[in-house]
């Protein structure tokens, strides 16, 4: 008798504890899902409207690299000017041109936010890949001057 308790409670621990891992895998894999992947977000849809930097102010640049390592993983390198990364301040009513986050676009499908310089590509499939690194301001509109996205332009041609 005691032993079947034994085994019964066991089966309801087991039970609880990996309902609790899926249950928290889900969540997180849901929630970085829906800010890295975002299927209605393309590089040429402006979902958070657009952010005209006037002509007569420091407009930002963006320029970059795209290289692999010796793990065959893919190394993108992004270096603003006139632009600080500020994800403290994000989703905020900043009006600031010259402060934000960056979006990735491999393809034209939204890949992740970028809050730094660096981000790793990981390994990419074989054929030809097209990134984009748009800046955005803290409210997610994206940064334009003359009507011209503020933004790092590559292809990466993978023949492995």
């Amino acid at each position: 008798m005691l032993k079947s308790k034994v085994k019964y409670m066991y089966r309801i621990i087991s039970f609880i504890v990996i309902f609790s891992f899926v249950s928290t895998m889900l969540y997180f894999h849901n929630l970085n899902s829906h800010h890295t992947m975002s299927n209605h977000h393309t590089a040429n849809h402006h979902a958070h409207g657009v952010f005209e930097i006037p002509s007569n102010k420091n407009v930002p640049t963006i320029h970059g690299w795209v290289k692999q390592d010796l793990s065959g993983s893919w190394l993108l390198k992004i270096e603003p000017e006139n632009f600080s990364f500020t994800p403290e301040l994000i989703g905020t009513k900043d009006e600031s041109y010259n402060k934000g986050h960056a979006h990735l676009y491999i393809n034209n499908k939204k890949v992740n936010r970028l809050y730094g310089s660096y981000y790793n590509l990981d390994l990419l499939e074989k054929g030809t890949h097209h990134i984009k690194v748009s800046l955005h301001a803290n409210d997610h509109r994206v940064l334009t001057h003359q009507g011209k996205e503020v933004a790092f332009v590559t292809t990466v041609k993978v023949n492995k």
